[in-house]
């Protein structure tokens, strides 16, 4: 069992969003719909257990914030590639590169829609 089960990172504008974190994950994510509403979705194995899934929303009662945990997320690759592509998508890298030793890397950064967002990688 996961800690976490599922997440949602709200958004202002869903296609702004996908655009961004489209080109930062090199691709790794993908449009859904679920009941009436559309999503983005990372693209990990959650309906097989073997990830935790989650997905980029619009709605009324989520909004997008800096304060509070932060989630980290799969670079899906180099971290230092991602982080290179923030800047020129919409975002803003806080903090580029912290060191976890035998756990890998991680980076902070700001999504286009204004979230504190870190993602974790084995590569730097």
């Amino acid at each position: 069992m996961n800690a976490i089960n599922w997440f949602e990172i709200p958004v202002l504008d869903l296609d702004r969003a996908f655009r961004f974190y489209f080109e930062i994950t090199n691709g790794n994510v993908r449009k859904g719909t679920f009941g009436n509403g559309e999503l983005i979705l990372f693209n990990v194995p959650f309906q097989t257990g073997e990830a935790v899934g989650g997905s980029l929303v619009k709605r009324d009662d989520l909004k997008p914030t800096q304060d509070g945990p932060v989630l980290y997320l799969n670079a899906f690759g180099k971290l230092s590639d991602l982080v290179q592509k923030v800047d020129a998508n919409g975002g803003k890298v806080l903090v580029p590169f912290i060191d976890l030793g035998k756990f890998g890397f991680a980076a902070i950064i700001i999504d286009s829609e204004g979230n504190k967002i870190g993602f974790l990688s084995n590569e730097n």
